[in-house]
């Protein structure tokens, strides 16, 4: 029974040891950080030792305490907080290692551990060691997961670059931005750019008077979509917007310029336009571009300019 009471009691100590211990390893981890995020970090470690509390008072190993999983969650977000303040795979190693330092110091200050017994001192020490373990291997484990996905983004983004435009191109449009855009956004709405007759102009061998054209109409759109809009490279000779939060009356008004702007420069060649607004048109990102394409070749048909909305959903 003795046992029982000093674990306790140790497991007391660390609590109220607690707001000294995040203080200290705040001063020696988070000087170069802003307030904000040296808050919330700091924050998100304190409770990593709340459990530790909760492992020190259970009989369950490092291996079968998982408290139904939020142990690996809180130390998800500890990673995903190390790795949004630029940390590297040694900083993330060196901020649990003197979390560690920090909590036993403290405790050794706040308790006599002479008056425990020696193998009650030493299942502290044992868990603390385990449990700092395991929390490092598994954040950087988290840590690493991340680190692959942004390099994997950065590399699918690079090439999929348009190089007349430098515009993102049509696949990752359509695989990765606009159904980020969906997600994100509760309206919104794309359009399809297309330059009449750049086939001809190409087929007629005039190719640097096309890509002119295709530069020309890149950035007359970009100046013209209002802040927050994605443009993209969309085919040989179309641009696409991605224009979060415009509904289909705002976008028309939006082409309407693009189309207008593009006909008093000297590019000789007209622009049609498809409008397509999610959730009015379409429910899903595949649907959404589907219906702005079908627009654009309604548009196509008319000739001359030509602006088509996609019909709505009945």
């Amino acid at each position: 029974m003795k046992v029982v009471d000093d674990i306790e009691t140790i497991a007391l100590g660390v609590e109220s040891c607690l707001p000294g211990v995040i203080e200290r390893w705040a001063e020696r981890r988070l000087r170069e950080l802003p307030e904000g995020e040296a808050g919330a970090l700091s924050r998100k470690m304190g409770r990593l030792v709340e459990v530790f509390v909760e492992f020190l008072r259970s009989p369950e190993t490092v291996e079968t305490f998982s408290l139904g999983g939020r142990t690996r969650g809180l130390v998800r977000e500890v990673a995903t907080a190390q790795y949004g303040n630029g940390r590297d795979a040694v900083g993330v190693i060196e901020d649990f290692a003197t979390l560690r330092r920090v909590l036993w110091e403290s405790v050794e200050r706040e308790l006599d551990f002479s008056g425990f017994g020696g193998d009650v001192v030493a299942r502290f020490f044992v868990k603390l060691m385990q449990a700092s373990d395991w929390v490092t291997h598994a954040a950087l484990e988290e840590f690493d997961v991340m680190v692959r996905r942004e390099m994997e983004e950065a590399m699918g983004r690079a090439a999929a670059t348009d190089l007349l435009t430098g515009l993102p191109d049509r696949d990752l449009f359509g695989r990765l931005l606009l159904p980020r855009a969906v997600g994100d956004n509760e309206r919104l709405s794309v359009v399809v750019f297309d330059l009449a007759g750049l086939s001809e102009v190409v087929a007629a061998g005039e190719v640097e008077r096309a890509r002119d054209a295709v530069r020309a109409l890149a950035e007359t759109v970009q100046r013209v979509v209002p802040e927050g809009a994605v443009c993209a490279r969309f085919g040989d000779d179309e641009i696409s917007a991605l224009l979060p939060g415009v509904g289909a009356e705002e976008a028309y008004g939006i082409a309407e310029n693009v189309v207008a702007r593009m006909g008093g420069m000297q590019v000789g060649l007209q622009v049609d336009a498809g409008i397509a607004e999610y959730p009015t048109h379409a429910g899903e990102p595949g649907a959404l571009l589907n219906e702005a394409l079908k627009a654009l070749n309604m548009a196509k048909r008319m000739g001359g300019g030509g602006i088509v909305a996609a019909r709505s959903r009945t």
